[in-house]
Formats: structure tokens, sequence, C-alpha cells
């Protein structure tokens, strides 16, 4: 998909050739693992629409970063290291594709799958779960295509948060900027059922708008829904105190406050992946339509 490039802020046009020359592709593949793994809705709402999604050029930057990692690292590889394979797999009448960062290849001959992503020292501490979910599927790819074994997986981040001040002084944070995550790894069955259950979901979704069914809708995790929370603050500061999930944790702290000065603010949750259009598909989406309505946003 080539998403037409904006240039709000102006920026030299280098950056912006740069962002209209990313050239992404999942090959001869109906699916490839990254779409496979997200929201069946936001694919085929991408796929209908990709002659009119815009995308700005600042809004690119970590993912022109990330493919300049990736070829920086290509020169990385030696005999027991395969730099960017994409391996193809058929799963039913669908093919399906992932491009895998580095595949070590393990004295024993087994191979550790192993995945780039720049991310944010929070993700570091909350795990997203897609990670586990995509690295699997590249497992799957590997033992299946090409009868290997698989040791381990791991994430290799590159925290473009990290402060070197904070590491001083916290031992609980990231005591550098890179690290190695290391990732459940599901047996093959598991995993094998996992990719059979995606592309259902996917070719249910694909095949209901050809026959103008219902759009089946982003779940919570897809949406990255935030639920409502409870912030116990200085009535004349705008930064919360403390935070809470729960509203009788808020008043249980704001009662040991014993103050006028204190007070309880409701803040409503929000899916974030809508509200901030990450997903690229929003103002085509009636899910979030209709939340926006409800929540009287407007889009």
């Amino acid at each position: 998909m080539a998403n037409r490039i904006t240039n709000k802020y102006n920026l030299p046009q280098t950056l912006v050739n740069l962002a209209e020359s990313r050239n992404y592709s999942r090959g001869e593949s109906d699916r490839s693992i990254t779409q496979l793994i997200d929201s069946p809705q936001i694919s085929v709402l991408r796929m209908r629409n990709e002659n009119y999604i815009k995308e700005d050029v600042v809004d690119t930057f970590w993912a022109n970063l990330g493919s300049a990692l990736h070829h920086v690292t290509e020169r990385g590889a030696d005999e027991n290291h395969l730099v960017e394979e994409r391996l193809f797999t058929q799963v039913g009448t669908w093919t399906v594709s992932g491009a895998i960062d580095v595949q070590r290849i393990e004295d024993d001959n087994s191979v550790t799958v192993m995945d780039y992503k720049f991310t944010s020292v929070w993700a570091i501490k909350n795990p997203k779960p897609d990670w586990e979910k995509q690295l699997n599927c590249y497992a799957y790819l590997v033992a299946k295509e090409k009868n290997r074994t698989i040791k381990e997986l791991q994430v290799i981040t590159f925290l473009r948060d990290w402060n070197r001040n904070n590491a001083k002084r916290d031992e609980s944070y990231p005591q550098q900027q890179i690290l190695v995550i290391p990732i459940k790894l599901w047996s093959f069955k598991e995993q094998e059922q996992y990719i059979k259950n995606r592309v259902q979901a996917h070719q249910e979704a694909a095949y209901g708008i050809l026959s103008n069914q219902p759009m089946v809708e982003c779940s919570d995790e897809e949406r990255w829904l935030r639920g409502d929370s409870y912030a116990v603050k200085k009535k004349k500061n705008k930064r919360a105190l403390k935070v809470f999930d729960v509203q009788a944790d808020a008043e249980k702290f704001l009662k040991e406050k014993n103050s006028d000065e204190y007070e309880m603010v409701e803040r409503k949750g929000e899916p974030i992946r809508c509200t901030g259009n990450y997903c690229k598909v929003s103002e085509w989406c009636n899910q979030y339509q209709k939340w926006s309505k409800e929540n009287e946003i407007v889009s």
C-alpha cells in the first residue's frame, strides 16, 4: 500500500522523498504475519481505501528508521545468522508470509528467531501481546517450511526514549539502551491453530464485505482501549498525584489525604488507536464513528 504523503510542517523535500519511496511488500501472499495478527476490520478498510489514506511525513520517521536499521544489520550477517528472509506457507486457500529479521543457527542446528523493534521504556515494562503472537508465527514458518527446531524467541529492543541519568538513579530502569527480551515459545500445535484461526477471521471479514455482511468489529485490545481512571490531584495542579483504575481506591486515597486542597477527577477511557488514527482508517470505520457520536467526539 502506498499512502499519500502530506507535509504539514514543511519539512525538507528529501524526507518527503524518503517517505514516498518506502516500498513494503508482503510478496505473493494474501496476508503477512503482521497483518494476520492485527484486526481483520483494519485490514479490510485499508485495502478498500488505500488510494485515499493520507500520512504526514513526520509520522513516518520511526518506520523509516526501522527500515534503515534492517539495511544496516544486513551487514552483520554471517554463516550463523540469516537476516531478512521472507518465508511463505499455505493455510487452506490462502498464502501467508513473514519477513524474519534474524535467524540464529545454534550449535545443535536449531534456530533462535529474533525481531528488531524500536520502542519505548514503557513498552519494556508493559510488553505487547502482539510480540508473542508475531514471534510465534515466525517460528511456525521456520519450523514448517525449513523443518527446523526452534530453540528460543527474542525481541531485540532499541529504546528510543532511554535516559542515562534515569538508569543511574533507578536500578529498576533499563540499564542499557538495547535490550534482549525473551519471548514465550508456544508448541507447534498451538502456533498452527492460532494461525488457522487468524486466517479464518480475516477470510470471513474479506468475504463478508463482498456479500454485504456486517463488519466484524475490532476488539478492545485491537483498539488499544484505555479504561476509565480516577486521578487524585491538588486542585491548583494539572498533574495528578496518583491515578487509580478503581474509583473506590481513589476515594480511599483522597480520604487519607484529609485536606480540601485535593480532589478526585474522573478520566474517561478511550480507544487510543482510533482517536489518534494510528490505524489510519478511523474516518471510514463505522465502529469508531458510532463511538465518536456516543462520546461527542468530532473526528
